[in-house]
């Protein structure tokens, strides 16, 4: 059974719907297995008629976002801004951490289209991410509106 939250707003969606998932999500599920973890399915109409979907895992503050294999369907960069915005205000992510694997085709342009949408390669044995050797994960850092200082 799955639960959607619906958006809000008139024509645009300020929030994306979201599905729970299954229990094993592909390659992390070994990080499922050891902490709490919450699947979701991030489905963003981009414009009417073109829905963008990401499969997610919510981890200790950490959303982990898998890279669909081949080429990214088009709206994915608005989908996924609207994602990062999602993940910020109504998750309190302090991070966005997208992982593909490794031996892709197209692994340096996501690279670059990543890095220009802010996100960093995060190094094998970095504690931020689970040791997968055939994946490479790039991670988003989302900084506290803390004005205490």
């Amino acid at each position: 059974m799955s639960e959607l939250t619906e958006g809000n707003g008139v024509g645009i969606r300020k929030e994306p719907p979201v599905n729970a998932k299954s229990p094993y999500f592909g390659h992390l599920g070994a990080l499922a297995q050891a902490q709490v973890a919450s699947n979701l399915c991030f489905k963003v109409e981009v414009v009417e008629g073109l829905q963008v979907t990401w499969e997610t895992m919510l981890v200790d503050g950490k959303l982990f976002v898998e890279i669909p294999t081949g080429i990214l369907p088009e709206g994915s960069k608005e989908g996924l801004v609207t994602l990062l915005e999602f993940a910020e205000e109504r998750l309190h992510c302090k991070n966005v951490i997208i992982y593909f694997k490794r031996d892709r085709n197209n692994r340096s342009s996501l690279i670059k289209t990543f890095m220009f949408l802010g996100f960093e390669v995060v190094p094998p044995g970095n504690p931020l991410v689970p040791n997968i050797g055939d994946l490479i994960f790039m991670a988003y850092t989302i900084l506290s509106d803390d004005l205490s200082d």
